[in-house]
């Protein structure tokens, strides 16, 4: 049986997504989705809660959707995507992972994911890393990347899923199909619009309907925004020894970071102050999410221990029975998941409670405990 896997946001889902999901569809016997929680990998809360956009998978294709635990999906593209694989190799189901990319050759993405492998202690990787550059640009630069192909969103992720297992020994295959339409931050739509065209235009229907699926367009009627100010002022509270101990606060960034939440006036002030050269927007992102939500790197676990079930189809509940791994913890229950690894589980209810707050109307806390998975039948 041929299982493949699609690691995704779907904040929200459109038109591209699902050529994504119903070309896999051709050759797979089912599909599972691994979806990110409340909690974007760039460091952004989610414009639609995760069981309305469990449910838009659902309606489109997929047969099982699984949450990503909020500490993994909040990191950067190398621990983002060992955690994917992480999922992939415990979920003994799964044969086939596929991402879409702009590149489109899969055979170039592996040749040239095995080379990055091979870089990080390189004299030219240090050369500019010490020249201020991010890793990111210093990766490309080191490789002499004459395509570009470092210089693409999905293209990068791409390459850390295929180096993560190769690190984690997952015995997986690897499908890639090219980018439809408008690129990953386009603000004019081509053949399809990007997410965060679709986020700007939200409260604009007749400039996105056209782009959404039919049977969402109900789902997106309530958007989630919450006040930038709240997690700006949670930032301005936290100490310098707090900072230091988040993830990605490495260098002695967080007394730059310390000193930018004193002087901006606003979230977006504190961002521009922030970052730098060798500090991308991304990452002092991430970092500010995880000053909010209390996300330490000692305490976090190094890689996914449990999957939480968002929704499934028929398919989806067989797969579900199939899967007999004792030391991977698969379940419907939040409640097992909460007593069996409590500091994750709390992670993921922060910024669950956080988002719900700001629903139309506002939710109560400990829905995690409460919402029961989406069934499609």
């Amino acid at each position: 049986m041929k299982v493949f896997a699609i690691v995704a946001e779907y904040n929200p889902i459109h038109k591209g997504h699902i050529h994504h999901i119903n070309t896999v569809k051709k050759i797979a016997d089912a599909v599972v989705i691994i979806l990110t929680g409340h909690v974007t990998q760039r460091g952004e809360f989610t414009i639609f809660n995760k069981w309305t956009r469990a449910k838009s998978a659902l309606l489109n294709g997929a047969d099982l959707v699984l949450e990503m635990p909020t500490i993994f999906s909040c990191s950067c593209a190398e621990k983002f995507a060992h955690a994917a694989l992480k999922i992939v190799k415990e979920l003994n189901f799964i044969t086939n992972l596929s991402f879409g990319s702009e590149n489109g050759n899969i055979a170039e993405i592996i040749k040239i994911a095995k080379v990055c492998k091979n870089i990080e202690k390189t004299k030219e990787m240090q050369y500019f890393l010490k020249k201020g550059f991010s890793h990111p640009k210093a990766r490309e630069l080191a490789i002499k990347d004459e395509n570009q192909i470092l210089r693409k969103p999905n293209n990068i992720l791409a390459l850390e899923y295929v180096k993560a297992a190769i690190s984690l020994n997952v015995n997986v295959n690897f499908h890639t199909i090219k980018r439809l339409g408008a690129e990953h931050d386009s603000k004019i739509p081509n053949l399809t619009a990007s997410s965060s065209y679709i986020r700007k235009n939200i409260n604009n229907f007749k400039k996105i309907e056209k782009f959404i699926p039919k049977n969402c367009l109900k789902l997106y009627k309530n958007p989630i925004n919450p006040p930038e100010n709240i997690i700006f002022n949670s930032l301005r509270q936290t100490t310098k020894e707090e900072l230091k101990k988040l993830p990605d606060t490495t260098e002695g960034l967080h007394n730059r970071i310390y000193e930018a939440s004193k002087k901006a006036t606003s979230l977006t002030e504190f961002f521009k102050l922030s970052k730098t050269k060798r500090y991308t927007l991304t990452r002092i992102k991430r970092i500010a999410m995880c000053s909010f939500l209390k996300i330490e790197k000692e305490k976090s676990p190094i890689l996914p221990e449990y999957c939480y079930v968002l929704g499934f189809n028929k398919t989806g509940r067989k797969l579900l029975s199939s899967h007999n791994n004792e030391n991977f913890l698969l379940t419907t229950s939040f409640k097992k998941i909460y007593e069996n690894f409590n500091y994750s589980a709390n992670i993921d209810s922060k910024a669950t409670d956080f988002v719900l707050l700001f629903e139309n109307p506002p939710k109560p806390c400990n829905l995690n405990f409460k919402i029961k998975p989406i069934i499609i039948n």
